[in-house]
């Protein structure tokens, strides 16, 4: 019987231990929600397009600084207009931190958005804000390799009022020039703007 006893002691014994050193195994942070964290960030190249300043511009002259970049054009009816209201709203919910981001909008309709026109547009928003336009094969290579797509919606060559389809996600370029995180059209700026801290908080 004190065998039987013993024996029952000791399995209790070994199982809190187990259960012990589960527990003091580290998780894994769940990522909040709308952001996909990418592990290991994705190593970028670097691209010239032109800015709304109509000069060259590349992803490395942001280079110590986190890059929030979105695709888009200047005659989108709903998807650019929000997206850049809540980068309005991510800058103001970063504070002091906003200094060390840029704020990047890239037109994937380079035929119509011409550096003043995206200057203009983007001027509604926060002349902070960063316009960048290209040549469609350019901007083909770029959008791939965030993932990205676009789709010029013509009918015909000549046609002027088309639309045009899109990646609606904004990408995160970490201080190092590593795509970092994907955040989904709707995620909530405050969210966007905690994460985007961590990141920098973490570039050393």
């Amino acid at each position: 019987m004190w065998k039987q006893i013993w024996r029952a002691a000791c399995a209790v014994l070994l199982g809190a231990m187990i259960v012990g050193c589960a527990a003091a195994r580290p998780t894994p942070t769940p990522a909040p929600e709308g952001v996909t964290v990418l592990e290991p960030p994705t190593r970028l190249a670097d691209f010239t397009l032109t800015s709304s300043q109509n000069k060259p511009a590349h992803l490395s002259d942001w280079k110590g600084k986190a890059v929030l970049m979105s695709f888009g054009y200047t005659h989108c009816p709903d998807v650019c207009p929000v997206t850049l209201g809540r980068y309005k709203q991510v800058k103001a919910a970063l504070g002091d931190s906003a200094s060390q981001v840029a704020f990047v909008f890239v037109s994937v309709d380079g035929a119509r958005d011409t550096p003043e026109v995206l200057a203009n547009y983007l001027g509604l928003f926060d002349k902070d804000f960063i316009g960048l336009t290209g040549d469609e094969p350019t901007l083909r290579n770029i959008t791939k390799e965030y993932g990205a797509t676009f789709s010029i919606e013509k009918k015909d060559p000549d046609q002027t009022d088309y639309t045009v389809a899109h990646t609606a996600s904004w990408f995160l370029v970490d201080p190092k020039g590593n795509l970092s995180r994907v955040y989904a059209y709707d995620t909530q700026p405050e969210i966007a703007a905690a994460d985007i801290k961590q990141v920098l908080s973490a570039k050393g």
